[in-house]
């Protein structure tokens, strides 16, 4: 006669709003892209043979996430002054969530690109973007999507310019990463 198996343990049920923002599954693939760069050579080398093309893409995501974080401290205290405090105590966070997405986006695609090469998959075509990158939409929207509105109200011209000099890097490094 068989016997249950009692170690065995149902699944804890999800915490509300797991699946509309999953944080922790984002971070999980975070450190397991992290773990990956540390032991796999190949992804490794891949990076440093285009490092003139991922140093100024790295660059430019430490430019914007530091525009969007000063811009919602501008935004709040150009409403009140008292509102500045809450701007400097929420801007580490805009700096801190925005350069997680931007580099966990990059490096997404990097990755994918990397694999793409190895295995030989890699289009002959003029502009090769690859695969699409892992983009965690709650995240970026908050992070990402809504300082640079905020930063587009404090300074239209400087959101215009980040965001074509990132429509640029990719291009860029889609055109020349053969």
């Amino acid at each position: 006669m068989a016997t249950p198996n009692r170690s065995a343990r149902p699944a804890a049920p999800a915490a509300p709003g797991a699946h509309a923002f999953p944080f922790e599954k984002t971070f999980k693939d975070a450190f397991a892209m992290l773990r990956r760069f540390r032991e796999a050579e190949g992804f490794r080398d891949y990076l440093r043979r285009r490092i003139p093309l991922v140093a100024p893409a790295g660059a430019l995501a430490v430019l914007t996430s530091l525009s969007c974080a000063a811009a919602v401290i501008i935004f709040l205290a150009e409403r009140h002054p008292l509102l500045a405090l809450p701007g400097m105590v929420l801007a580490p966070f805009v700096l801190a969530g925005s350069l997680f997405v931007l580099a966990y986006v990059f490096l997404s695609w990097l990755e994918g690109r990397a694999i793409a090469q190895a295995l030989g998959k890699r289009k002959k075509a003029k502009l090769d973007f690859g695969k699409p990158p892992r983009v965690p939409w709650a995240l970026a929207g908050l992070f990402l999507a809504l300082p640079l509105l905020v930063l587009a109200a404090v300074s239209g011209t400087t959101a215009l310019v980040l965001i074509l000099l990132g429509v640029a890097v990719v291009l860029l490094f889609a055109k020349f990463d053969r």
